[in-house]
């Protein structure tokens, strides 16, 4: 399936840095670079002086790609902070070298191209392989620690995975060349691991990048099906991938809300020993539908919680949180009261989890679980809508972050900050919207569609979009649907973080984009036995 036609005496090294880029793609941040550098030093080696003038006008539009470059190196113009200045720049040098690489390397054959997408899905499978194998081979390791494994940041692998999968159904629905005879069935096992993986690895934007992804997939092959059955039946699939998450959700919010109804004019006073208990009448935080300020005698619960644990009561736990505050929400979340009764109810493994600081039982578990997932995100908006409290949960710090991109973007709406500023303009916006914060967690959007309106204005996004999607349409290159599919991923993802921004999903979108654009893509038609136009 994968023929690497290679002549000792004229190898294409161009290629072969493609291929080592390639499966260096899920595997970290070190080895990409290495492969950016590689890939350009082997491009180098294909300019020659006759054909180069003609080789750059054949190319020229993977120069708006380029170009993306210098906006951030316009924006230096008015950079105040040379630091977070060379920051940015070095951080998008993707978007300077692998243009240009493209532009000078061989161009790519259809063959080739397809054997670049079959090793990076066999590159994505393996690193996925090694990283579930590690996780379940670790003791400490919890259902939400699962985002932490892997080579990369969980949400660019959930970008890889996406992609992954849309070639091996692509290429399940479309082949050109005669297949193995049992091919298909390879492509439909490693497109089902691989999506059970992206829901084992916890990464709601993944998840939700595949669910638009195959939303907007299943509308476009819609029209390419003949039979009306197929039809009536795809048209019923949209229709459950819209119904069976809102209906999930919709369970997980009314469970989360189901709350112990307590008489507080009845409220015991007194634990078995004696000691009076401690009641927040006004504190309505809750863990599993139980109320974590009620019932609390820390007379009684710090004595026996330090007979039971080598980290002490007031010590520093796995969360960076003191385990007071960990046992407290623990012991709600198993409906105990915070006495020394409710301490002594504590298995050895419940010990365990308060110390590393796992403050809810359920999150102790690390099967194949998206409940304890979202009941993360459910509490922390709990939690941030009551109090405002914010600092390490994630989406709470998100609701923060673009509060404070939109008072940027208000006042600098045309033109942005400026490459640089974004990080002074981003405290200072922290400060005039009186976040509860912590200084330490400040950060940018995590939108990328935000973070361009802050850093470059109107101006400069709107630039940045017509150099992306101008040459798709100049040629056509949106009628092959992996490319197509993969810009609609893309789209989809960078609602929920600025992708194109990080070192790794800078260099794997550029990548992509540029082999697609420069290539003629993979040769593809119907399938035999499919009912396509």
């Amino acid at each position: 399936m994968i023929n690497f036609s290679l002549n000792s005496k004229n190898v294409n090294w161009f290629y072969i840095s493609l291929v080592i880029f390639i499966i260096a793609l899920p595997f970290g941040e070190s080895l990409i670079s290495i492969s950016i550098g590689l890939i350009f030093l082997t491009s180098l080696f294909y300019i020659k002086r006759e054909t180069f003038v003609e080789r750059i006008k054949e190319r020229k539009l993977l120069l708006f790609i380029f170009s993306i470059y210098i906006v951030y190196l316009i924006g230096c113009i008015f950079c105040n902070d040379m630091k977070w200045g060379l920051y940015d720049l070095r951080k998008c040098l993707a978007y300077f070298f692998i243009p240009l690489a493209f532009i000078f390397g061989e161009k790519m054959n259809r063959s080739q191209v397809k054997n670049l997408l079959l090793i990076f899905v066999f590159a994505v499978f393996v690193s996925s392989v090694i990283t579930l194998s590690y996780f379940y081979t670790q003791d400490s390791s919890t259902v939400l620690s699962a985002q932490k494994a892997g080579f990369i940041h969980h949400i660019r692998f959930s970008l890889e995975l996406n992609l992954a999968m849309i070639i091996l159904a692509v290429f399940f629905l479309f082949e050109s060349e005669p297949i193995l005879k049992n091919i298909r069935v390879v492509y439909v096992f490693l497109f089902g691991y691989l999506l059970f993986f992206l829901f084992w690895h916890q990464s709601f934007t993944g998840i939700l990048t595949f669910l638009g992804t195959l939303f907007i997939g299943i509308f476009l092959l819609i029209r390419k099906i003949k039979s009306r059955k197929i039809k009536s039946l795809l048209y019923l699939i949209l229709i459950l991938i819209t119904v069976i998450p809102s209906a999930y959700l919709y369970y997980t919010i009314k469970k989360f809300y189901t709350i112990d109804k307590v008489d507080y004019s009845n409220l015991e006073k007194f634990t078995p020993g004696g000691n009076v208990y401690f009641h927040d009448a006004n504190n309505k935080q809750v863990e599993n539908g139980h109320y974590i300020w009620l019932y609390v005698c820390e007379e009684e619960l710090k004595p026996a919680w330090n007979r039971r644990s080598e980290i002490k009561y007031n010590e520093t736990g796995g969360n960076g949180y003191p385990v007071r505050e960990t046992l407290i929400r623990y012991l709600a979340s198993k409906n105990l009261r915070k006495d020394r009764e409710g301490v002594n109810s504590l298995t050895d493994e419940d010990i365990k989890n308060i110390q590393a600081g796992i403050s809810n039982y359920i999150l102790a578990q690390n099967g194949f679980l998206l409940y304890p997932r979202i009941y993360v995100s459910l509490w922390e908006l709990d939690t941030y809508f009551k109090t405002g409290y914010a600092n390490h949960q994630s989406l709470s710090q998100r609701i923060e972050y673009s509060k404070a991109a939109f008072h940027i973007i208000k006042n600098n709406f045309w033109f942005g900050v400026g490459t640089g500023n974004w990080k002074k303009a981003y405290a200072d916006a922290y400060r005039i919207n009186k976040s509860k914060m912590d200084p330490a967690r400040y950060g940018d959007a995590h939108n990328q569609y935000l973070n361009y309106m802050v850093k470059f204005g109107l101006v400069g996004v709107l630039w940045i979009l017509f150099a992306i999607f101008y040459p798709v349409a100049r040629t056509r290159k949106y009628k092959d649907p992996v490319f197509l599919l993969f810009l609609i991923s893309m789209f989809i993802s960078n609602f929920g973080d600025s992708n194109f921004e990080t070192h790794v999903g800078g260099a794997f979108f550029v990548f992509m984009y540029c082999l697609f654009l420069s290539s003629d893509g993979v040769a593809l038609k119907p399938a035999s036995g499919l009912l396509l136009k």
